[in-house]
């Protein structure tokens, strides 16, 4: 059985297109392979980030009928594998909007 064109293109598009720049550095990779190891572990893993992990609200909006919340938090990531993420994922950003339910009395 021959392989069909479109698997062909499909290969040359991977190729030219998507990881261009490589895989990262191979420190990192071996890194990312050891924590890999760590996050397997179900009990380990709970572990990593406390129940009381700090989240910064950055502004409150309350409007009639909801509360909309924009925070950040920075990335457990980041304390485990400080410098693998790009700059811009550290901060992750939250946005949050709770709906105000009035029962009628």
């Amino acid at each position: 059985m021959g392989v069909s064109k479109l698997d062909v293109l499909y290969r040359r598009f991977l190729l030219t297109k998507l990881f261009i720049q490589g895989w990262g550095k191979p420190d990192d990779l071996r890194r990312l392979f050891e924590f890999r190891k760590m996050i397997g572990n179900r009990e380990k893993c709970q572990q990593l980030v406390p129940k009381d992990y700090p989240i910064f609200i950055d502004k409150v909006e309350e409007q009639a009928d909801c509360k909309i919340m924009d925070g950040h938090f920075v990335s457990p990531l980041d304390h485990y594998l400080p410098g693998i993420m790009p700059v811009e994922s550290v901060n992750a950003r939250i946005f949050d909007y709770h709906i105000i339910v009035q029962l009628a009395t």
